[in-house]
């Protein structure tokens, strides 16, 4: 395909998908932003990434309802060749939360854990996703209070459930060599189980974020713009 500037290509997809585009909005010079239904997401991301070589960047989920009533979830994409990023945005209605899971049926896996953060943080649920168990949550936080929500408080202290999220089981055969959650050269608790036939790695399993800190939460309803990146760098050791 040509290089297109983001008038040309806003063109090409508005003839391409027709009347799957909602409408399409221009925040940035380098950023087109398609504002879609949710049922036509697989198939216009699926687009992105396959036929129009996007690399997937990001998704992001976003409690919006004080301010529109819905969720937002948003699915990034970086054309390179064409010096352009490109925005889906997808509106979830509170009171009919699901979204379709981009992961299996668009076939794009980057999205795996994105998706599933979204759906631990937010509680909006995926659907056909090959791997909807937990990823970000503690073991025995409850599934119903995503910590996300707006309306759910900074401080917030459930009580403890008993469900664990569950691993993979290990192919016929193989055998499971567990490594963590504390090894001397992992820098933050993290278990890895891999699955073996003989010295012949044939499939794994990883549960992590034991030191997730809530910096989302805290920055969403504590501090102001100048305290986020402050706080971000002091964390993460930069």
């Amino acid at each position: 395909m040509p290089l297109m500037s983001s008038k040309e290509l806003e063109k090409y997809l508005k003839e391409r998908f027709a009347e799957k585009i909602l409408r399409i909005e221009h925040p940035v010079a380098d950023l087109l932003l398609l504002h879609i239904d949710r049922e036509d997401s697989v198939e216009i991301n699926r687009f992105l990434f396959h036929d129009l070589s996007g690399r997937f960047v990001v998704a992001i989920g976003t409690d919006h309802r004080e301010v529109s009533g819905f969720y937002l979830v948003d699915y990034t994409y970086s054309l390179a060749a064409h010096h352009l990023f490109i925005t889906l945005r997808l509106k979830v209605p509170s009171g009919d939360l699901w979204i379709e899971a981009i992961t299996g049926q668009a076939d794009i896996p980057a999205a795996n854990w994105a998706e599933r953060e979204i759906q631990d943080m937010l509680g909006i649920p995926l659907r056909h996703h090959p791997d909807p168990r937990r990823l970000m949550l503690a073991d025995d936080w409850p599934a119903d209070m995503p910590p996300l929500r707006r309306d759910m408080p900074l401080q917030t202290y459930p009580a403890c459930v008993s469900e664990a999220p569950e691993f993979k089981k290990p192919p016929q055969g193989a055998t499971v060599v567990p490594i963590g959650p504390f090894f001397p050269v992992l820098e933050e608790p993290a278990q890895f189980r891999l699955f073996v036939e003989g010295e012949k790695v044939v499939g794994g399993d990883y549960r992590g974020f034991y030191n997730h800190r809530g910096v989302e939460k805290i920055a969403d309803s504590q501090l102001n713009y100048n305290q986020v990146p402050f706080l971000a760098e002091r964390i993460c050791g930069i």
